[in-house]
């Protein structure tokens, strides 16, 4: 079962909006008491409904996490942190219980969730260019503290459903991309592992995530899906403290086509996002220091693009071809903004062979700023996306980068499903930074970092292994191992050149 409840074809808790939702601790408790007494109010209300009774309508959610994370990142220059600084493990719980109710018109959903981190490194968050080595040490970074933990409000949202029309206030996750799921399963999963997310999602692989506060409507009709939100996002990520909102606002509108007349199974959207940054966190970018501390002009970007994709079948086995392009325009502080980015894909898979092997290849790419004077910003800006979805060793993401990978999908048992991809990453623009990170996480911390270049474009290769086990229907069990083979991006800050990560993780959901 979902840590949410689903509505049909969206996966995001409930196609969620929010209103007013400045959750602060002095008010997270009349909240959730105020929520789960609708819920309950809602739920005596539809005892004597001829569709069921009270445990027809009330379902009980739970889930827990458990991870326990292996890091040897690269290591930095002689002198500049302790020689084993680099080298960590830590362990993290993320423990949700909430409930929700469903009537024939309206859905209530309230989850509370618990973070806890223990033995996060207090050594390894340096000075730039140097930065955080590794995720440890960014959660370190937002706290100051080696052990820290906060529950907080996860999500808290009313639906409304009426002849296709969706309407839903609350606290929420949004995932760009899923506001539909095809019914072709290798279309469903393509727009999940290479669709979704790119540019707004949960942070999900972080141990405390991001929410969305705002309003979410949406007209799905058997052809296509309108869907238009407004949101203010909230802390987390990598702060323990999610339940305040960000000085941000996020807002668009997508169009998806969920099939076309006399073609092959095809998915295709397009979209439009508003994001304005008003915190007044030092902007990330390849302009002097000096330059950006004076620089507290707000970030206003506007995002437009699509996507495209499609399987047919071919020989013994299945073709898709993916292809996803995003245009930027705006403010970056007093500088204007313009960039670009784009994602080519293909893959071919045997569903009738021994673990129906599935083989991909493809190119992404983003735009650089070359020159940090000129008053026109030129890197494309990945708004607040679940990062790891595309660079699941997290020290990269889709910011001024080349990224040609090739993998392979394995499921030798219905249970069972194995994964190794393969990563040549450059830099789009050598007199532009190595960017990494998620998005802002609070009010003063970017969410970006940035380290030099020395004029070089080879970053890195990286390796992928990972293997899901389902051990028992609400069980599973998660491995992953990525280790990178830093080139000369990476020597002009660090003095090693390899960098490994790894993790085993137990997630139980009810």
């Amino acid at each position: 079962m979902p840590l949410y409840a689903q509505v049909p074809e969206a996966d995001d808790g409930g196609l969620g909006v929010a209103v007013e939702c400045r959750y602060g601790r002095g008010t997270v408790a009349r909240t959730v008491g105020g929520v789960m007494l609708l819920c309950l109010l809602v739920a005596s209300v539809g005892r004597g409904d001829e569709g069921g009774g009270w445990r027809d309508r009330v379902t009980l959610i739970a889930s827990e996490r458990l991870r326990g994370e292996v890091v040897d990142w690269f290591r930095p220059q002689p002198g500049a942190a302790d020689p084993e600084a680099s080298r960590y493990a830590f362990v993290a719980s993320q423990l949700r219980a909430g409930l929700s109710v469903v009537l024939p018109h309206a859905q209530l959903t309230l989850v509370a969730q618990d973070t806890r981190l223990g033995n996060l490194p207090d050594d390894a968050s340096l000075p730039s260019p140097v930065g955080n080595l590794g995720p440890g040490a960014v959660y370190f970074a937002n706290t100051k503290q080696r052990t820290q933990g906060e529950p907080f409000l996860k999500l808290g949202f009313m639906t409304l459903r009426r002849a296709g029309l969706t309407a839903t206030v609350g606290r929420y996750e949004y995932r760009d991309g899923l506001e539909t799921v095809p019914g072709d399963p290798t279309l469903a999963a393509l727009k999940r592992m290479r669709i979704a997310e790119r540019l707004v999602g949960p942070f999900e692989f972080t141990h405390v995530t991001r929410s969305f506060d705002g309003v979410r409507l949406t007209w799905d009709r058997p052809a296509w899906n309108v869907t238009a939100f407004g949101t203010r996002p909230t802390q987390g990520g990598f702060e323990v403290s999610a339940n305040r909102e960000l000085d941000a606002t996020l807002a668009g509108a997508a169009f998806t086509s969920k099939r076309l007349p006399s073609l092959p199974p095809a998915d295709v959207r397009l979209f439009y996002l508003y994001y304005r940054d008003s915190r007044d966190a030092l902007k990330v970018d390849n302009r002097a220091h000096s330059v950006r501390t004076a620089d507290r002009a707000p970030i206003a970007l506007h995002t437009a693009g699509g996507h495209g994709l499609t399987v047919v079948d071919l020989g013994p086995g299945r073709l898709d071809v993916l292809g996803w392009v995003a245009a930027q325009a705006g403010d970056w502080g007093v500088d204007d903004h313009v960039a670009w980015a784009y994602a080519v894909e293909t893959g071919y898979q045997l569903p009738a062979l021994f673990a129906a092997p599935w083989l991909r290849i493809g190119y992404d790419r983003s735009s650089g700023d070359g020159n940090p004077t000129d008053g026109h910003h030129r890197t494309f800006f990945q708004l607040l996306p679940t990062a790891r979805t595309y660079a699941q060793l997290p020290f990269y993401n889709l910011m001024n980068t080349g990224d040609s990978f090739a993998q392979v999908l394995l499921a030798p048992h219905r249970d069972v499903s194995l994964r190794c991809d393969y990563h040549w990453l450059t830099l789009s623009d050598a007199r532009d930074l190595w960017y990494s990170g998620g998005g802002a996480t609070n009010d003063d911390i970017f969410g970006y970092a940035g380290a030099r270049s020395g004029g070089h474009h080879d970053l890195a290769q990286v390796v992928d292994l990972s293997a899901t086990v389902r051990v028992l229907s609400q069980l599973a069990v998660n491995a992953y191992y990525g280790h990178a083979f830093g080139g000369d991006v990476v020597r002009a800050t660090f003095a090693g050149r390899a960098a490994n990560y790894g993790f085993v993780e137990l997630s139980y959901r009810r």
